[in-house]
């Protein structure tokens, strides 16, 4: 019964904040459309210091220490400390970069490991310091549990809607689980309503129906950039602020390594603000939206910060995954120090 009233409480907030996160700019232009926008660093550099201050130990301006308040909804604890990550291609996408996502996908391991290089999975567990009510954390780990293909079945020109047709299809294959996580990802031929006008990638829920089995299920949406904006969603890999020329891509696409950085601040915000009644900012901003255009020390808008550097190739990049791949990962926003952090 108490778990019940709960949810109660939550669903009104959920409806609540699905129509006053953002403003009205940004507003989801209806109920089943996401609320988060992943912004572009660069776009409008002197309106985002504010919530670079404290950022990797770093004073633009005279500012108070960034809170990113708690808004007493559910995080994603998954099932089993894990949570399960089902993954829709829609498009085209070559085997090589399928495979780096994959790769990426399987880097979040939770396990101990003597590397002292900064990895995915240590990024991953800075998570672990967002707890809900009944002080349950983050689910320690992130598991791909499945894929799938979906060469065009809605078009080339799709909605945020159809995004959300999409999510509810795979569970056909994928089952229904408001435990997990799902996440569409569109190739660099696909038209998304607001992408690279406004957003790299978004976050929603579906709403309980037959379809979903009476579930509120997380699920995600983010495009490939390459042909249509990569200075707006693959920064720093591509050029843009103080940058006149673009970092080299560790994984040699400026488009797929883009999306990554997207992925991660998507997984971060999904895993903490699932059903956005949990950690956010009044203006949307999520874990990893607080530290927006943070990528190491030093790091100010327009300047992604110190980056390590691959010698063979020259690729910049700050964590390693499975496979010894190398990705760029926002910095996040750690509940225990108040401050932008690039490893738990």
């Amino acid at each position: 019964m108490v778990e019940l009233k709960l949810m109660t409480v939550f669903t009104v907030w959920l409806v609540l904040i699905a129509c006053t996160v953002l403003p009205a700019s940004q507003a989801a232009p209806n109920a089943t459309t996401h609320t988060t926008a992943f912004m572009h660093p660069t776009q409008d550099p002197a309106a985002r210091v504010k919530h670079l201050t404290r950022a990797g130990g770093f004073g633009l301006v005279e500012e108070p220490t960034v809170i990113l308040d708690y808004h007493f909804g559910p995080v994603m604890s998954g099932k089993g400390d894990q949570i399960k990550l089902f993954v829709v291609y829609y498009g085209t996408f070559s085997k090589k970069q399928r495979s780096t996502l994959n790769t990426f996908f399987k880097s979040f391991w939770a396990g101990k490991s003597r590397d002292k290089r900064p990895t995915v999975g240590k990024w991953w567990q800075i998570t672990r310091n967002y707890v809900d009510l009944y002080n349950s954390p983050v689910a320690r780990s992130i598991v791909l549990a499945g894929e799938m293909s979906d060469r065009y079945s809605l078009g080339e020109d799709i909605t945020q809607n159809d995004v959300q047709k999409l999510v509810i299809k795979s569970m056909k294959k994928f089952g229904t689980d408001a435990r997990s996580l799902y996440l569409v990802l569109t190739s660099d031929d696909v038209l998304v309503e607001r992408f690279c006008m406004s957003v790299c990638g978004t976050h929603f829920y579906t709403f309980p129906s037959d379809a979903t089995k009476s579930q509120m299920v997380p699920y995600g949406w983010v495009g490939n950039p390459a042909k249509q904006c990569p200075e707006f969603c693959s920064w720093p890999y591509a050029a843009g602020g103080f940058q006149t020329e673009a970092l080299i891509a560790p994984n040699g696409d400026a488009g797929v390594d883009g999306m990554i950085i997207t992925i991660a601040n998507l997984l971060a915000g999904m895993g903490t603000n699932p059903y956005g009644n949990a950690y956010f900012q009044g203006d949307g901003l999520e874990a990893a939206g607080v530290c927006q255009g943070v990528y190491g020390k030093g790091a100010f808008p327009g300047y992604p910060g110190e980056l390590q550097v691959d010698k063979s190739t020259g690729a910049s990049y700050n964590v390693v995954g499975a496979r010894n791949k190398k990705f760029l990962v926002p910095w996040m926003w750690d509940p225990m120090t108040l401050q932008c952090t690039g490893q738990a």
